[in-house]
């Protein structure tokens, strides 16, 4: 039963945290600059391939398209 509770939890805060919004940033660029390669990422994660099912498969596509967002300089911005 506590382990249940424990990761209930745990799933929960996983899924509040994916939710949040992110600020990206990249000196110099425009909406239409991240709109684009936002895209462009969005577009690569899918084309990729499988990356597992259910929450574990979305937290996986989601870092594979933060990865190509920082490849492209962009940075995730720290909320004040």
């Amino acid at each position: 039963m506590h382990n249940t509770i424990r990761i209930s939890a745990l799933l929960l805060a996983l899924a509040a945290a994916g939710c949040a919004t992110k600020l990206w940033n990249k000196p110099g660029s425009t909406q239409s600059d991240f709109n684009r390669e936002s895209y462009d990422c969005e577009k690569d994660a899918r084309q990729s391939g499988y990356y597992g099912g259910g929450l574990a498969g979305a937290l996986n596509m989601q870092a594979f398209q933060e990865r190509c967002m920082v490849s492209k300089g962009w940075y995730l911005q720290a909320k004040s």
